[in-house]
């Protein structure tokens, strides 16, 4: 593995450790400025393991499910940044955590005193209410898993191998991972339930207990008995000559390591209370609600695919792909450059209902909106009239979308059904359901032959626009489809997905090309500008990616992150964001750098048109208003008035 490039990204540079099913690695992500290590982990069961492939296979899994979802949220866990398979081997790739773990602080004979274990206890704890509220247990609890970070000090709670999820429902306490019928975590910090297979969101309880006993006393847990009479740990006895040892924490300790889990502490926050009752946590730190330790311990936002970039991309990044990186450059042209841009209302659209979706057809002069009432209307931009209405859906529209032409208009429904339209007569062409599951995507190939519908299943569906026959069906396993786009070619499709990953397809054989990741939220946008340019807008930021050298060209400023909606036109690329935020992208001296073109307000839903000429809102008092935005200097259209956008 060392000196491999895995995935033509990841360059593997020396070997960390190995456990009983997987072995990781240090390395360096080489798409990025200043190539920031990482640590990439990858499958591999060990000669003298008794755990089955199938069943290394699940926790392995289970590990890039448990980061994936905690690990973006919370700065004392790790971040996933990929998890991707090479050569039908599957690897994680993850947050490197510089520090030191405690095991080998603790191998230095630094045992701790009475303050510094509750201190322990303090900053831990919020880490497993945290896993308790996502019913997670982490069932490795231990010294070496570990790490006091240098930069800023913190504890953090590495390798979730041993990971499980609880069942949401609460009538089951059996977790997802002990049907494997395998005692999984370190002797002596494993409780019994968790040894026979049947492990409780408070196990992970019992081994911070053991954690911090262990490291008060010198004793292994190993070494503890069991006191003959009461059936619990005795380890009080090695704590006789050290007076220093506040008896309530010693109290608080008993608890955590109950040997039946019933007589345990049940929950993080349970503890916590118990601490603010002690003299020396008083007089020091303030009580807060476990809904305060959660906010407190939120992660400040740094995508991890691009937490080291400062603007668009580095020196040697630029180095080695400048050409291509000014090419994809000059698309956005020099014509918003040289003017600022200017928020203009146009006009209030009356309309009744509240609005599910919006889109603004290619011609950029009318507007369509999927209504609360299921009616899809149409609506003249330049006049603000209502031109006709489309009836036949019975559930909401969740997914719209036109032909090249305008001429053709698709929706989907939250009930599986699928409509196209002709948006002169107002007729109804097909209707037809083949999704079970609400449709969250849906595009009109650009020779208008087909259609394809994504769906909360993780299925895409290619149908047929003149039968209404299903052609094709492709599947993105355990995700939900989030967006879908016809690449230049009618034989390309490209998706989303919810585990914010992209999918490059080729429709003539019905497989999947290529998958990239990069993206660390959801993804909200995706754009082709040539037959090898790809855009993809998250909440985290934007990406650019070539197609045909299937690579991560460039990456926005964090500017770019927080969008709701974007859209690139020939001379100008719009972001709009969460906060309300209008940017312009524009090029200058050889970067995207944003110009604020307004700000509507928060809790909009947005539509752009593709020229950028219109923006159309609607707000949660049902106000569905149509602005315009052009360079300062230009004249206004007659009988538009200028206002401020609020």
């Amino acid at each position: 593995m060392i000196g491999r490039l895995l995935t033509g990204r990841y360059l593997i540079l020396e070997k960390l450790g190995a456990g009983g099913f997987s072995e990781t690695y240090l390395a360096r992500d080489k798409y990025l400025p200043r190539h920031p290590l990482c640590v990439v982990k990858c499958l591999k069961l060990s000669s003298n393991n008794a755990i089955s492939q199938e069943a290394a296979q699940h926790l392995f899994e289970t590990e890039a499910s448990v980061l994936e979802r905690l690990g973006q949220h919370h700065t004392q866990i790790p971040t996933l940044y990929a998890y991707c398979h090479e050569q039908e081997q599957p690897y994680l790739v993850q947050e490197y955590i510089d520090g030191e773990n405690l095991g080998r602080w603790f191998a230095r004979k630094q045992r701790l005193t009475s303050d510094v274990a509750i201190k322990l206890l303090l900053e831990l704890l919020p880490v497993l209410d945290y896993l308790y509220s996502h019913r997670v247990i982490h069932r490795d609890i231990k010294p070496s898993n570990l790490i006091r970070r240098r930069r800023d000090g913190r504890l953090v709670l590495i390798d979730f191998g041993a990971a499980c999820f609880l069942p949401e429902d609460e009538s089951s306490t059996k977790p997802d991972c002990d049907d494997l019928a395998l005692a999984i975590g370190t002797p002596g910090y494993m409780p019994d339930e968790q040894h026979l297979g049947m492990s409780q969101l408070n196990s992970d309880l019992y081994a911070l207990g053991m954690l911090v006993i262990h490291m008060l006393t010198g004793v292994h847990p190993r070494e503890f008995k069991q006191d003959l009479i009461s059936g619990e740990i005795d380890w009080h006895r090695y704590l006789l000559d050290d007076k220093s040892v506040d008896p309530k924490l010693v109290e608080i300790l008993d608890g955590l390591v109950r040997v039946k889990f019933s007589d345990r502490y049940q929950r993080p926050a349970d503890v916590l209370t118990d601490l603010q009752t002690l003299p020396s946590v008083k007089s020091s730190w303030q009580p807060v609600s476990i809904s305060g330790w959660r906010t407190a311990m939120q992660k400040t936002f740094i995508p991890a695919a691009a937490a080291l970039l400062l603007g668009v991309v580095g020196g040697q990044y630029i180095h080695a792909h400048g050409k291509q990186i000014r090419t994809l450059l000059t698309q956005f042209g020099k014509q918003f450059y040289q003017s600022e841009v200017r928020l203009t209302m146009v006009r209030d659209l009356p309309i009744q209902s509240g609005v599910e979706r919006m889109l603004i057809t290619p011609d950029n002069r009318r507007l369509i909106t999927a209504g609360t009432d299921h009616i899809l209307r149409l609506w003249s931009l330049p006049t603000g009239k209502a031109i006709k209405s489309f009836y036949g859906h019975r559930a909401t529209v969740t997914s719209l979308a036109t032909s090249r032409d305008g001429k053709l208009l698709a929706s989907g429904s939250e009930d599986g059904t699928i409509r196209v339209w002709d948006m002169d007569s107002e007729q109804s062409l097909l209707a037809f359901q083949g999704h079970q599951h609400p449709i969250t995507a849906i595009a009109i190939s650009p020779d208008q032959r087909s259609l394809v519908t994504g769906c909360k299943d993780g299925n895409l569906r290619r149908w047929d626009m003149q039968t209404g026959s299903r052609i094709q069906t492709l599947k993105i396993p355990d995700a939900e489809v989030t967006a879908v786009i016809y690449g230049a070619k009618a034989d390309s499709l490209i998706s989303a997905s919810s585990d914010r990953q992209l999918q490059v397809w080729d429709l003539r054989s019905g497989q999947l090309h290529r998958t990239f990741a990069g993206h660390t939220d959801a993804i909200v946008a995706l754009q082709v500008a040539d037959d090898h340019t790809l855009y993809s807008f998250g909440k985290d930021r934007g990406f650019v990616w070539d197609l045909k050298q299937e690579e991560l060209a460039l990456v926005f400023p964090d500017k770019s992150a927080n969008s709701i909606t974007a859209s690139l036109s020939k001379q100008s690329l719009v972001t709009v964001h969460d906060n309300g935020s209008i940017r312009v992208w524009t090029r200058k001296g050889g970067r995207l750098v944003p110009k604020e073109a307004g700000t509507l307000g928060r809790n909009l839903d947005i539509a752009l048109s593709p020229n950028h000429h219109y923006l159309v809102s609607f707000s949660s008092n049902r106000q569905l208003r149509v602005w315009q935005m052009n360079p300062v200097g230009l004249m206004n259209p007659v009988g538009l008035r200028s206002v401020t956008a609020q």
